[in-house]
């Protein structure tokens, strides 16, 4: 018990004082479809992952990144707008079957205002304009702990914000809870490479950490089956390793003939 409140508080830490179902076929309905995203927090660590995962995907056909800057990625499938998001533009959301958010701050980088504005009014602008352009899927990326009745101002706006999404009535809305996210950031976050050493070093079972590329490959894997709802920790690291197996198996497959070649 005291173990894993410890490892609550090191999530806590990581997230508050830094800065910012389970398989893996597709569903009947979405085997054969192209899909078309929008997506919101590109940038990020969890946001550069996604895309790139999206672009590399054939059953991707479009997908539009919002940012406040010029893009460096040049992909024919790519359409970048520089956007403000305190006036995100409703012509940007047309044409969307899904929205995905990975938008995030914390109240360290941007005080409590500024991160109040980012991950929860810039959050529900986003999924409000994706609702009312008609997109079916919103898939957003939240944190473990998310509470709205919680005391930490982090996990408490978390919550509230998992709350209103959820009962936005989207077709599906799926939203993800990380624990420690375990990742290599191109900026110096202290708090968080403390918690990631430690986690990384005893959080065997993975129940309060995840590598970052289980949270990409989750999140772009669950617009091809029927996930719904909130995915924990766990359940975000199992779909990801369900993900990986029919890529496996198809690699190995692709070996055979070779080596039958090699053998005759």
């Amino acid at each position: 018990m005291r173990l894993e409140l410890l490892f609550t508080v090191l999530v806590l830490m990581s997230r508050i004082l830094c800065d910012d179902q389970l398989t893996g076929q597709c569903s009947s309905d979405t085997c054969d479809m192209a899909f078309r995203v929008i997506l919101a927090g590109a940038t990020g660590e969890t946001g550069r992952l996604v895309l790139d995962n999206l672009l590399k995907d054939d059953r991707i056909s479009k997908v539009t990144t919002l940012g406040r800057r010029e893009s460096k990625i040049q992909n024919d499938k790519l359409d970048h707008k520089i956007v403000d998001f305190d006036n995100l533009p409703e012509e940007a959301f047309n044409d969307h079957d899904v929205a995905i958010c990975t938008l995030g701050t914390t109240r360290a980088k941007s005080g409590k205002d500024g991160f109040i504005k980012v991950d929860k009014t810039y959050v529900m602008s986003f999924a409000e304009k994706s609702k009312a352009a008609g997109v079916k899927q919103f898939h957003m990326m939240s944190s473990q702990g998310a509470n709205a009745n919680s005391y930490f101002l982090y996990t408490q706006v978390k919550g509230e914000v998992d709350d209103k999404i959820l009962g936005m009535g989207f077709e599906r809305s799926v939203v993800y809870r990380p624990a420690v996210l375990l990742v290599k950031r191109q900026e110096g976050r202290m708090a968080e490479k403390a918690a990631q050493w430690v986690l990384g070093w005893a959080d065997y079972s993975r129940g309060m950490s995840i590598p970052i590329k289980d949270v990409a490959d989750s999140i772009v894997g669950s617009i091809f089956d029927d996930a719904a709802g909130i995915i924990d920790n766990r359940s975000i690291i199992a779909k990801a390793a369900a993900l990986k197996v029919p890529v496996e198996e198809e690699a190995a497959a692709e070996e055979v003939p070779a080596e039958k070649a090699d053998a005759s």
